[in-house]
């Protein structure tokens, strides 16, 4: 394997908590890069694990490890994008991995790119705890160019791991997540504003795995208790904070006003799911794609 030592320097971010069990897989993948010009920035949310422990023990010059007194996604990864120096930044979450070759594969591909291209993303892998070896499927997204209208319609990229952004292009939305939109941690919401202010690329090849069925809660469970007034929340700050990418293109906010009946019905509250549902077939007048609305508003199911 060669390894390249040249080059920009790369930041990875990566969320932690209550991962000691499964943290070694993250950091042992990022060591395996064949890209070594980089600094692994760990923002541990005040585990009460073993987790510290675990990462200081790697005693590995990359890692810059910072233990905060609370936890959250946006706190955590602003708190990580502060001490990043590198020309991108990139991320990792804590129970995840990078195929060996997943930065100089983006850095290249990047260092060929005019200045205007802010973010590039690659694709992921899906994959069992339990059966490590056969993928469950691969997120594949080809939006490339001018995507700032597009990508408010729908969650067409996802994934932070995913993402190499320039430096300042993050910075210059808050260099966090917007956990005040409603979803904490959203990565559609994160997405969104970095392509108000880029073009974007990506790489047809999955160079990460994401497992899941581990067992352990993501950092975001605690937020999720009261499910429907917090999708309500985020619906409705999509379609403030992108008012003006749904005003071209009304046919954007069908996604929303979908999600926002649904919210609205499950909550018992009908005259405001009948109100987005006529929103709804304003934006697609389709009974049979509406259909499961039309039902949920009608018997409550």
């Amino acid at each position: 394997m060669n390894i390249q030592t040249d080059g920009p320097l790369v930041s990875i971010l990566t969320n932690t908590y209550n991962r000691a069990n499964l943290i070694h897989r993250c950091i042992e993948s990022i060591q395996k890069q064949t890209y070594q010009n980089y600094e692994h920035i760990i923002v541990d949310g005040n585990s009460s694990d073993d987790t510290e422990n675990v990462v200081k023990g790697y005693n590995d010059p990359h890692i810059k490890y910072i233990k905060l007194d609370q936890r959250g996604p946006e706190l955590q990864m602003r708190a990580g994008s502060k001490l990043a120096k590198g020309k991108y930044i990139t991320f990792l979450d804590d129970d995840d991995e990078y195929l060996p070759n997943k930065i100089e594969t983006q850095v290249t591909f990047f260092e060929s790119k005019p200045k205007d291209v802010g973010l590039i993303y690659c694709w992921m892998t899906y994959y069992s705890i339990n059966n490590p070896i056969e993928p469950i499927r691969i997120h594949k997204t080809e939006l490339k160019g001018n995507v700032s209208d597009i990508c408010v319609s729908a969650p067409l990229v996802c994934g932070t791991p995913t993402m190499m952004v320039r430096n300042e292009v993050f910075m210059s939305v808050g260099g966090t997540f917007d956990d005040s939109s409603g979803i904490i941690g959203s990565d559609w919401e994160l997405f969104a504003r970095v392509c108000q202010k880029c073009n974007v690329d990506y790489i047809p090849e999955s160079l990460i795995k994401v497992y899941i069925d581990h067992g352990y809660s993501r950092l975001s469970t605690d937020f999720y208790a009261e499910k429907a007034p917090k999708i309500i929340a985020f619906h409705n700050n999509f379609l403030t904070e992108f008012k003006s990418n749904f005003d071209r293109h009304p046919e954007y906010r069908r996604l929303h006003y979908y999600n926002l009946c649904y919210a609205h019905a499950s909550l018992g509250e009908s005259k405001q799911a009948w109100h987005y549902f006529k929103l709804l077939q304003s934006c697609r007048p389709s009974l049979k794609q509406n259909g499961r609305l039309l039902v949920k508003l009608l018997f409550n199911k």
